[in-house]
């Protein structure tokens, strides 16, 4: 079952926990992207790409620092609670980026003017 030859290669239970991070990890991104489109300035078609920029640097590195703060979170109360080997939530922090990035149409709209040639 599941296995090349003698060698297994998809490990079922491993799998089982990658879904249960990646069901926290959107629930905890979408929030916290949420919560960071609202704290940070609007778009505003007047300011300068400069502004613009520093706006956008600010705003990825809030995104960023919640990733790590609530990933970091999940891991230990997870690891504390249940016998999981390996590292599931390597795999499920690709799930976090594109729900947080969902949220924030602000920076959307503000990347998109800053790069507009």
């Amino acid at each position: 079952m599941l296995k090349i030859g003698k060698k297994q290669i998809i490990y079922p239970q491993y799998a089982m926990w990658i879904v249960v991070y990646s069901i926290l990890f959107v629930s905890f991104g979408v929030s916290a992207g949420e919560l960071i489109n609202k704290l940070m300035p609007i778009y505003d078609v007047n300011k300068s790409k400069l502004v613009l920029y520093l706006e956008v640097i600010i705003q990825i590195s809030l995104i960023a620092v919640s990733t790590y703060i609530f990933r970091e979170y999940i891991n230990v109360i997870l690891k504390n609670s249940f016998n999981i080997y390996k590292n599931p939530d390597k795999f499920a922090v690709l799930i976090v980026a594109p729900t947080m990035f969902s949220q924030q149409k602000e920076l959307i709209k503000k990347i998109n003017r800053i790069w507009d040639f």
